[in-house]
This record gives C-alpha cells, structure tokens and sequence, in this order.
C-alpha cells in the first residue's frame, strides 16, 4: 500500500489485516496474507488493528520511501498482487507548490509504470470528488459529470491528470484499475479540517458563518472508504466483474450531506466550543473570496481563503453513491449515527479546556 501511514492509509491497512474488532469484516472484502506499507512518514500500527491480525495469519511491515522515486517503488511492489495508491498532496494554498505535481500527477504515473514493470495485476487509486469541481453546484452528481476544462486550482488539475492516468493505463501491460473518488472524510484522528476548522472557531479567527445555511457538503465516514476500496480490489480480481469495473470511478460518500458548518455544530458543542451565530450572505462572501485572491496577486502572501473555499461551502457539492452500489455492491459498514458518535467520542478526548490541541 502506497500512502498507508496517513488517516485513510492507516484504517485500510487495518481493514486489510481483518479490522480492529469494531465490525466483522464482511465476505466481500479480498483477503491477503500480507500487508506492505510505503510511506514518506513511519507506519505505526494500532493495537487492537495487531491484536485482530495476528491470529488471521496476516503480516505487517513497512518501509519509508517516495513516489518520486521509482527505485523505492521496485524495493515496496515487487512481489505485490494488489497494489493501493492513496499518496497524495493536499494543498489548496494559492501559493505555486511544485510537488503537487511531482506527486500527484508524476509519482502517479511512475506506480503505474512500475507496477506493469513488476507485472502486478492490479491497482486501485483514490482520487477525490475535487476531480469534478467547478464553479457549478452539483447536488447528487455522478460519475458522468466532466472534469472543469479550466480547473480553479492546481490540486483539482493535478488529481484529475492521475485520475486520467489511471483510467487510461486500465488493461495496458497487463495491469488492471479502477479509483475510487471519496467525498469529505472524517473519523476518530482525522488531523485536517474539522481540527483546524474547531481550533479557528475556538481561537474567534472565523467571526461568521459562511452562506444562509443551504448549501450541501458531502462527508463519508473514514471506514466506509476504505471499504469502498476494499470493494473495488475484490471486483478487479474476480474475472467475471474486472470488465465491468476496469478503468472505471466511483464516488464513495454515505449519502450524508449536511450544511458542513451544521456537521461541525456537534463536535463544536462536544468541545465546549460556542459557534458564530451571525451568517455572512453568499455575495458577500464571493467578494471577500475576489479580494483576498487580488491581495495574494498583489502581495504573494498566502491567504486563508478563495473561490476554491467559497464553492465548497457556500454552493452545493455532494454526489450520488448508486454507481458504485450497482457494480461494487458497496453499502456504508458504518452508520452516520455510528460515525457521528465515534468521532464525538474521540473528539471529547482531545479537549483541553474549550479548544482542540
């Protein structure tokens, strides 16, 4: 597995090993009788995840490398039947970042080619719903929407060109693939935007709440991704569904698109922490967005927000999951009501005081 040290990375290599022993681990799941981590950061395993694996027989080990590097992927694939890429930079600062595309368009082309090098059957990519995003609103959008043909961001650009990179090495050199495009995710030890959102309403740096409270935001429990890909690996290696889901995307959401500062109210509240109650109307919030992108053309300072933010939170932005109901059988294994409670059971133990470390 290829970026399996980080938040998705962690609970799949812990799907693969047989769960932590919050589910059983259903039927349609692969099973492998080893796990290989690479990653640019060390894989740490958690405790109830080996406690579960190692009575299955399953092994665990890992290596640090880059995708950059097609020699540190020959050292991590060689031997691999399956292959899971979930390496990626997410930066959607307006600031040129170079390695968004070493990463994510280069690094993914070298998997590719290393794995039809290697000979390994199959791949499975995660990409993003962000491959669809536009200045159009999608509500309950599927798999046919185009990619923007004038991307508002870099990140969108770059995870679109290995999203087609993917797609189009589908059969090639005897490698099949397929990729799995994940709406919002969260879960106990998220690290990226719920904590920063809490710590800024925390901290009083956001004064409004953002739109009238309309707009929609997908969001999909972390273990329902990972079982998405779980899905998708199974698909691919059984031959009478390859050709069916070969080349082939598909979003993976929990049909749970709330207003996303209504999804942050619970952990917000869970914390301690009061909620701006005054809404900033969506006009006046496409202007800040105009203005703090012209200050960043004028200046070259970073800015915390931009069209890239006011699209996500204040124009709809959610996705259909039948695509991948009909061909991978996928069904959420964990509840909204269970991921809801997990995660503000998890974000009880990070308060100190009224705001998140």
């Amino acid at each position: 597995m290829i970026g399996g040290a980080g938040f998705l990375g962690k609970r799949l290599v812990t799907m693969l090993g047989g769960g932590d022993g919050s589910f059983e681990p259903p039927q349609a799941w692969p099973r492998f009788d080893h796990v290989h981590v690479l990653d640019r950061s060390s894989y740490s395993e958690d405790p109830k995840a080996k406690q579960q694996r190692e009575p299955r027989g399953i092994g665990v080990s890992s290596a640090t490398g880059d995708i950059r590097s097609k020699d540190d992927l020959r050292n991590a694939l060689r031997g691999a039947h399956t292959v899971f890429h979930l390496a990626s930079l997410i930066d959607v600062g307006l600031k040129r970042n170079p390695a968004i595309e070493e990463i994510n368009v280069v690094g993914t082309r070298n998997v590719i080619e290393v794995c039809q090098e290697l000979g390994i059957p199959f791949l499975v990519y995660t990409s993003t719903e962000d491959v669809v995003f536009s200045e159009t609103p999608v509500s309950g959008g599927d798999e046919s929407l185009p990619y923007p043909s004038k991307p508002l961001h870099d990140y969108v650009r770059t995870k679109i060109e290995g999203e087609r990179a993917v797609r189009a090495a589908d059969g090639e050199r005897g490698l099949r693939t397929c990729a799995i495009r994940p709406v919002h995710i969260y879960g106990p030890d998220d690290p990226h935007a719920m904590i920063q959102s809490l710590e800024a309403f925390a901290e009083r740096r956001v004064p409004f709440l953002l739109g009238n409270g309309s707009a929609r935001f997908d969001v999909v429990h972390v273990d329902n991704v990972a079982h998405a890909h779980l899905l998708a690996a199974a698909k691919l290696q059984d031959p009478a569904t390859c050709n069916q889901v070969g080349g082939r995307v598909y979003f993976a959401g929990e049909g749970h698109a709330p207003n996303y500062f209504e999804f942050l109210r619970p952990f917000a509240e869970a914390c301690g922490i009061m909620m701006p109650r005054v809404r900033l109307p969506g006009p006046v919030v496409l202007l800040f967005a105009h203005t703090m992108e012209l200050v960043h053309r004028v200046t070259g300072a970073e800015v915390p927000f931009h069209r890239f933010h006011y699209h996500i939170l204040v124009k709809d932005f959610f996705f259909s999951n039948a695509n991948a109901e009909r061909d991978l059988g996928y069904a959420p294994v964990v509840s909204k009501e269970q991921g809801m409670a997990q995660t503000i059971e998890w974000v009880r133990t990070l308060t100190r005081g009224h705001s998140p470390p």
